[in-house]
């Protein structure tokens, strides 16, 4: 991957890479689309240093009449300048990596209990029965959502990411249901803000309320309160789901990570590299930009292929290999500069702390199949995947 070459004739831009990730082979595998590509937008460095580069603007969406769109316009990743600031100040806080080290116990004992409710069985949903319902659980509970209402949120949250996924189909049923979440959801965010500010519990949505935040910026907060419980769940439930399949298919990583469980956190951080839950972003020059000998006109935008930079040879020998001894490891899986992922401690602990429950209260874990990833733009979307163990 390098600037000298030139793109295939395939994919002459990066818009049209784009487009190709939405077809029923890139939607299955990202990298089937990607890994030919010299395009820019694919290269490490190139990535790397868009992000970096303040020069740059996060990537905005035309405008559109469409709620679920409206929505997304105003999640913290498309904003920029003071109304970026106040966001990652209001949420922050929640997710240093000091405070997040609290959820290491919740995170292991609410995995231990979704592994031994499948038990009996000896199979399970890997997607449905853990690798979802146990990241939903645990950012429900800081943002401050009752146990009641998380069932329906939860749906309300699938429905709306596969209006995303889907909006390039001709038939727009999936982005009309997604209008009718996002709708749903802003009214549910609302109300609870309001409940909160009358009567304030020990949650993010109490410190929320205490802002007293009025119009556009009162609406920034609550359709970032979306934004937090889908970025801090969808993308852990992927890598849990092709973290375990990258691990059921290594038996000697497995093995090297029984040995010695201090080697847990850098195989989450190959993890990451190699699965990119979150595919691509974008950054628009606020000036005429030269990035690595790449023009960058001003107010164009230009797509950052977070899967494929992941993967450049030049940056990562043998790209495509699952090697937990990987040293250095830069990725770019929670992007960087500005914009990079206030969750991140989170997910990192998440993967760690529950794949280490799960392999080692069922050690005999084996995939039953191959993961059915549905989707990857924006997000790798996984739907099923079915694991099973000897009984005890």
């Amino acid at each position: 991957m390098t600037t000298a070459a030139g793109p295939p004739a395939a994919f002459g831009s990066e818009a049209d890479l784009l487009g190709a990730l939405f077809s029923p082979a890139g939607r299955a595998d990202p990298h089937v689309i990607l890994r030919s590509s010299a395009l820019p937008g694919c290269q490490y460095l190139f990535v790397r240093d868009v992000l970096r580069d303040p020069g740059f603007a996060a990537p905005s969406i035309p405008p559109s009449s469409d709620a679920a769109f409206q929505l997304l316009a105003r999640w913290m990743m498309r904003l920029d300048g003071d109304r970026h600031r106040r966001l990652r100040d209001a949420f922050g806080g929640l997710f240093t990596a000091r405070r997040v080290e609290r959820y290491r116990a919740i995170i292991a004992e609410r995995a231990a209990a979704l592994i031994d409710q499948a038990a009996a069985a000896g199979s399970m949903d890997l997607v449905a029965d853990f690798a979802r319902p146990l990241p939903f659980t645990v950012i429900t509970e800081v943002l401050g959502v009752p146990p009641g209402d998380r069932e329906g949120l939860a749906a309300a949250l699938a429905t709306l990411n596969r209006g995303f996924a889907r909006q390039r189909d001709a038939d727009r049923t999936a982005v009309h249901a997604a209008n009718d979440a996002a709708r749903q959801m802003m009214s549910y965010f609302t109300g609870l803000l309001e409940q909160r500010a009358a009567a304030p519990a020990d949650d993010l949505m109490t410190a929320l309320a205490a802002q007293h935040a009025e119009g556009e910026e009162r609406q920034d907060l609550i359709a970032n309160c979306i934004f937090f419980i889908n970025a801090g769940h969808q993308t852990t439930t992927t890598l849990l789901t092709l973290g375990t399949h990258l691990l059921c298919t290594h038996p000697q990583a497995l093995a090297a990570l029984k040995e010695d469980p201090g080697r847990w956190p850098a195989a989450v951080e190959e993890m990451l590299r190699l699965i990119t839950p979150t595919t691509f972003t974008a950054a628009t020059p606020r000036a005429d930009a030269d990035v690595h000998g790449v023009s960058c006109p001003a107010g164009q935008a230009r797509l950052l292929f977070l899967a494929a930079a992941n993967r450049d040879p030049s940056t990562f020998p043998d790209p495509d290999q699952f090697d937990i001894s990987r040293d250095p490891n830069p990725h770019l899986s929670f992007a960087a500069g500005a914009h990079f992922c206030l969750g991140a401690p989170l997910a990192r602990l998440h993967g760690e702390v529950a794949l280490t429950t799960l392999f080692t209260r069922r050690p005999s874990l084996a995939a039953l199949a191959p993961p059915d990833i549905t989707a990857s733009v924006p997000i790798r979307q996984i739907d099923h995947f079915t694991v099973t163990w000897h009984q005890d």
